[in-house]
């Protein structure tokens, strides 16, 4: 299975030491120019092909700034141009946008579960980083929604 992933996903999963579950769920894994530029000094492991856009989705991109950033565009348009099987996007909007445009969707926390699901993250492990992205990475997930996930 292909993925691609924008820059949230990659920083989130780097912060917890859980990068490599990436390598584990999927075949490959693709990160756009503009998300390579936009997650700076995070060290990519070899597994993350860093995959420029065509020329046609370049202009796309560039008509569409505004609506999405640059990363969140360009990982859309990877992921149509390559055929990925998903993409892995944290923001609202993007994956609005993704959906519309019949892609399969997930985030940092689907990519957790999927782990999890794939028997290569332990629950309490899972349940661990999830405490971890709300207490000390600052994302935002509803206590519900948090408490459903550690069942």
């Amino acid at each position: 299975m292909k993925a691609v992933s924008n820059a949230s996903p990659v920083i989130f999963l780097s912060k917890l030491g859980a990068l490599g579950l990436l390598s584990q769920c999927f075949d490959e894994v693709h990160v756009p120019l503009a998300v390579k530029a936009e997650i700076g000094d995070v060290a990519l492991p070899e597994f993350i092909n860093v995959t420029d856009i065509s020329e046609f989705g370049k202009h796309y991109v560039s008509g569409a700034i505004g609506t999405l950033h640059a990363g969140e565009l360009e990982a859309i348009r990877l992921a149509e141009e390559i055929g990925a099987n998903i993409v892995v996007l944290d923001d609202l909007r993007a994956r609005q946008k993704a959906k519309i445009q019949n892609l399969t969707v997930t985030g940092t926390v689907g990519i957790l579960k999927l782990a999890k699901e794939q028997g290569f993250l332990e629950k309490v492990t899972f349940a661990e980083y999830l405490d971890a992205l709300v207490n000390q990475h600052s994302m935002w997930l509803s206590e519900k929604l948090l408490q459903e996930l550690k069942k």
